[in-house]
């Protein structure tokens, strides 16, 4: 959606921390944007210009587990799904599920590009109960209307705070078929511990699924601290596969930028996935 008083769209001020009001310029010839606190210019990249299709729209926009910086990850965990999608080692038929899924963006927007690839392939997008899941259903259904192909998709409640042994899950989606479990920006000091007994329990029905998780280094270290302590309790294991930054390559405090991080089982014969750069270097950069 495009903001009616200087044209720029709705979601920038959502990535970048800043009112949609104070973006004043957008030069397309050098591909900077500039503010008027400062006259400070960034760089940005056009979000229609890879191969994946990127036409999902959000008319509700649902304050998840960040009120700014989940859109960031979201848009970068799927620069490295689209970037390294051939790379995964996932099977044509893939079944894809996405925790704390907030505006569905991600969620949605891997679903209807899944459908150029033939098959059965299908994606779940889950949040916590109450506004979350509302705002998500609302979310999905206005896309669903416009006529984007999300046949494949699903969506519903996921209660971390339960065993994913005890979840219903009303479209008959078992975990233990899933390949791929995904989250944007959904590390919160409190809900830490939840999460990562959450992640052991989908390994230990299928310990070959592919965890992704993208992950703002620097949106709370004590949310670091405790989800990585959480992780270690629950035996399991963080390995960064892309980085917005060199300085997060090591999982330390003074790390920023957004980092994907695939999460594994401790002293079991996993599959890693080879380091990428598709994210290096964009720190700086935002979509429009």
């Amino acid at each position: 959606e495009i903001d009616p008083w200087y044209g720029v769209p709705h979601y920038l001020r959502y990535i970048s921390g800043q009112c949609a009001r104070e973006w004043v310029w957008l030069d397309v010839s050098s591909k900077m944007l500039t503010l008027r606190p400062g006259r400070f210019r960034c760089a940005f990249q056009m979000e229609s210009t890879g191969l994946w299709r990127r036409d999902v729209s959000i008319p509700t926009i649902a304050w998840t587990t960040s009120e700014l910086e989940s859109v960031r990850s979201s848009r970068r965990l799927c620069d490295y799904l689209e970037a390294e999608w051939p790379r995964l080692g996932l099977p044509r038929d893939v079944h894809i599920l996405e925790l704390g899924a907030g505006d569905g963006w991600l969620g949605m927007t891997v679903a209807r590009n899944l459908v150029a690839i033939s098959g059965q392939s299908t994606t779940r997008v889950t949040d916590q109960e109450g506004y979350r899941i509302r705002s998500l259903s609302q979310n999905v259904a206005y896309n669903v209307a416009k006529g984007l192909p999300l046949d494949n998709l699903g969506h519903g409640v996921l209660d971390w705070e339960h065993s994913v042994h005890q979840q219903v899950w009303s479209d008959g989606t078992q975990e233990g078929t899933l390949h791929l479990l995904i989250g944007a920006d959904v590390v919160e000091e409190s809900s830490a511990r939840h999460l990562a007994r959450m992640i052991r329990d989908f390994l230990s029905q299928k310990q070959e699924m592919l965890v992704l998780l993208a992950h703002q280094m620097m949106r709370s270290l004590d949310a670091n601290e405790a989800f990585f302590q959480a992780l270690q309790s629950q035996h399991l294991e963080p390995w960064i596969v892309a980085a917005e930054s060199q300085a997060s390559l090591e999982l330390k405090e003074e790390a920023k930028g957004v980092v994907i991080l695939q999460i594994t089982c401790q002293k079991q014969d996993q599959w890693l996935l080879p380091w990428s750069d598709s994210l290096t270097g964009l720190e700086d950069t935002f979509y429009v």
